[in-house]
């Protein structure tokens, strides 16, 4: 792992997040790729746990915040409507580095803070005395603050009262079951009830988006869109995207 960081086989590809009424792209969530000798690239579902087992996630979550800035810095200057999603992991929200680099990334590439989204899983909210002050300080900053896979975890429904977030991102497995999990519309009431935005992950078929449109929920991203793109493939899909609308 460590191997990886010091020789750059980490890469960034990023996914097009789409505005469900407008089908214009509102923003892209980046998506570590460690790349293998052989020219493929291995899943973070399987590296992001092996860089929290071994201390080495909040390295990689900053080396990533590094590549994001420096791959799309001039692109988002141009772009101020567009953001771009970025995971952080429990670790990462202990980090007394991580706030400033972002800060400091921010600053030197004419960004607005409110560009970059911060996704944290439900398991970040697992020890709220520690997170919570953390949270809102990256919301002072301007940031907005995302719960990824909501729905997956522990938390119920009645607890995303109490979390300082903006927007709810719906798992791919209720995405992939749309019509026959009655939990699928509760969660996308409860978040407009919480005023909160809603992106549903895992979209690979126009039922699916046809159905989440007439739902309410505002933003998707998934196959029926794009893959997640090497940043100069992003770049040219998104210009295509917003060109066209």
């Amino acid at each position: 792992m460590l191997d990886a960081l010091n020789s750059e086989a980490i890469q960034v590809h990023y996914q097009p997040i789409i505005s469900l009424q407008e089908g214009k792209i509102a923003g892209a969530e980046a998506l570590a790729r460690w790349q293998q000798p052989d020219g493929t690239f291995l899943s973070p579902d399987i590296f992001i746990p092996l860089a929290e087992q071994t201390g080495l996630i909040t390295q990689l979550t900053e080396d990533i915040v590094r590549k994001i800035f420096a791959d799309l810095g001039p692109w988002l200057r141009q772009r101020p409507e567009v953001h771009i999603s970025i995971n952080l992991s429990v670790d990462d929200l202990r980090s007394p580095t991580l706030p400033t680099l972002l800060h400091d990334q921010l600053q030197h590439w004419g960004i607005a803070a409110e560009q970059i989204i911060l996704e944290i899983t439900e398991r970040g909210f697992v020890d709220p005395e520690t997170t919570m002050p953390v949270i809102a300080h990256y919301r002072q900053a301007g940031h907005r603050i995302s719960i990824d896979d909501f729905g997956t975890g522990y938390s119920s429904l009645s607890y995303l009262q109490k979390l300082d977030v903006d927007t709810l991102k719906i798992d791919k497995s209720f995405v992939d079951t749309l019509e026959y999990r009655p939990l699928t519309p509760h969660i996308i009431e409860m978040a407009k009830a919480l005023n909160l935005a809603t992106v549903a992950e895992g979209v690979e078929t126009e039922s699916q988006r046809d159905w989440l449109r007439q739902h309410g929920v505002q933003y998707a991203q998934g196959w029926l869109y794009s893959k997640a793109l090497p940043k100069e493939q992003f770049i040219l899909w998104a210009e295509h995207n917003l060109h066209a609308h």
